[in-house]
Order: C-alpha cells, then structure tokens, then sequence
C-alpha cells in the first residue's frame, strides 16, 4: 500500500503543477461562459468524451440545459448557445467538425486542449497543459491519462465555481440526480 501512495503522490504533485501553469482566471471564465449561455453542448472523444458527458451531467444537476452532441435527446441549437468541446492535441476531424458546424449555427465555442497553437479558431481556449497520448512519455500515468484527468479536475473545479454563483448546494444537485437506477 505505501508503494501506491507513493504513485498516487506523484500523480497529484503532476496535477498541482498542470494547475499552477493554468491562469486563475480559467475556471471563472468558463463559468461566466457557461451562465452567460441558453443551452451548453459538449463533445470530446473517447476517455476526454467520457468526461464532457460527466460534466454535461453535472450541468443538468445544477439546471443548466446542457447535452452531449452525438446523443439522441440533443436539441437543435442557434444563437446564445455554447459549444464546449475537448480536444487535447488542438484538433480532431469530428470536433473540427462540429465546431465548424457550430460556429455557422452562432454558438460561442470553447475549446480545452493542451495545445492551444493547434486549436482551432474559437471564442475561448481553456489551456490545460498536461500530457496528452501525443507527447513523449513523461508522467507517470500512461498514454493520454494526465490530460484526462487534469480535464475531469478542472471541471469539476468550474462546477463548484457554478454551484457557488448560483447559490446551489450538494442537496439541490441530488435533487435533479435520477433516481430510478
């Protein structure tokens, strides 16, 4: 056991520095975006789109409308909307192109990655600055883990920043949690 809290040592220590590198700003930018929004739509791919469909669950707990794009219940979206898509190496051919198609649509995008220079043109650009599967090996965590972790962190960071603006409380998300599981 102490082994692993040896790693699970390091693996925080590499979180906090992702963090430190991160302007203060980031999570109350997102937040402003978020609020500022009608309806929020995420996207990412694999373990990144596991945690956009987290986050778009946690939205809805705190009564923003907010979907994953690619699901069936996604409504149609237009103006005043907001486009909140992962993307750790900058670009992705089907996050490319649904920011594409949002950007015709109106909605504001915010694009999370690791490599900003690479993003495509947005609105906003969340600089998460952890390793991702395209980097040389230097985390302890394999293939692209240290990114989707830092993302899962960072949004849950943005909705503790949410639940404090809108007054929520851990009972008021329990209350929108479903309950026939």
């Amino acid at each position: 056991m102490i082994a692993q809290l040896g790693k699970l040592d390091a693996i925080m220590s590499e979180m906090r520095t992702v963090f430190a590198k991160m302007g203060s700003e980031t999570v109350p930018q997102l937040a402003t975006e978020i609020l500022s929004a009608r309806r929020v739509l995420v996207y990412g791919v694999g373990r990144n789109g596991l945690m956009l469909q987290a986050f778009a669950m946690r939205l809805m707990h705190l009564a923003i409308d907010a979907h994953f794009i690619g699901q069936l219940t996604t409504p149609p979206v237009g103006r005043g909307d907001l486009f909140v898509a992962a993307s750790a190496l900058g670009r992705l051919p089907s996050a490319d192109a649904y920011i594409s198609a949002a950007s015709k649509a109106g909605l504001r995008i915010a694009v999370i990655t690791a490599r900003p220079g690479d993003a495509v043109p947005c609105d906003f650009i969340v600089h998460l600055p952890a390793q991702t599967m395209g980097d040389a090996q230097t985390s302890l965590l394999p293939l692209g883990s240290p990114f989707e972790l830092a993302l899962h962190l960072f949004l849950e960071l943005t909705v503790l920043q949410l639940m404090d603006r809108l007054g929520r409380t851990n009972d008021d998300l329990a209350s929108r949690h479903a309950n026939i599981l």
